[in-house]
């Protein structure tokens, strides 16, 4: 993958077999784009953080728990 905000493929060859050119990859926890945004990244980390304040939230109002 060339990490690029224009559309740019390249070839890679070692020992003579091309490698597959994909159009993102996770690396410890955090998706690269070959696009080089980090858009999709924010939403997925925003929608994380939104399903734990809702189980928070869910924790506190419960009655049984002191």
């Amino acid at each position: 993958m060339l990490n690029s905000t224009k559309n740019i493929s390249s070839d890679i060859n070692v020992h003579s077999e091309k490698l597959e050119e994909v159009t993102g990859f996770k690396y410890f926890g955090v998706t690269f784009p070959k696009d080089g945004t980090s858009n999709d990244e924010v939403r997925i980390r925003i929608n994380m953080a939104s399903a734990s304040m809702v189980r928070l939230s869910m924790l506190c109002k419960n009655s049984s728990i002191s």
